[in-house]
């Protein structure tokens, strides 16, 4: 005698999908934050990625070929004026914390001739302040100064570093 015994296999789409692979996927993304009908955060990045676990979102912006093309932020000061302009090849943004971690060549630029150079910057949208972790340049007019351990609000204007070195120009008059 046969007979036919029907067994689930066990597979579903959870077990399927891969712990590592994001949720969602785009491409030409383009993210705004705004708060009280005001701007405060514009991203573009050629691709995005989004994560989910069981206690956190997040999503990782690159450009299409990661070695050329860049992540562009533009950050707005509570009055919704351009606080900033940040360039890297790589951001993470993190939803919860409403934070980001931008990577790989970060370049960002505050107005009145104000910039700043690292390998790796965090900002939080809570407190408006930009920290790095490692080695990074601020070049004004009249200054050029690197050193480590960046903390400074987001328009670059107050800040402080450690194990300084730098030029600064003297006016004479």
């Amino acid at each position: 005698m046969t007979g036919c015994e029907l067994r689930e296999s066990g597979v579903t789409v959870q077990t399927l999908r891969d712990d590592d692979a994001p949720v969602a996927e785009s491409w030409g993304t383009a993210m705004m934050i705004t708060e009280d009908g005001k701007n405060r955060l514009h991203m573009n990045a050629d691709y995005m990625a989004r994560f989910e676990t069981s206690d956190s979102t997040w999503m990782v912006l690159t450009g299409a070929d990661e070695a050329v093309d860049r992540v562009y932020v533009v950050i707005f000061d509570a009055e919704g004026d351009t606080s900033a302009v940040l360039t890297s090849q790589r951001i993470m943004w993190h939803e919860r914390g409403r934070r980001f971690v931008a990577t790989g060549d970060v370049q960002a630029d505050a107005g009145e001739e104000r910039q700043l150079e690292s390998e790796h910057l965090a900002w939080s949208e809570r407190t408006g302040r930009v920290h790095t972790p490692g080695f990074a340049t601020i070049q004004t007019t009249t200054e050029t100064l690197s050193g480590y351990g960046l903390d400074a609000d987001e328009n670059l204007q107050d800040f402080t570093l450690t194990r300084v070195t730098g030029t600064v120009l003297i006016d004479d008059e």
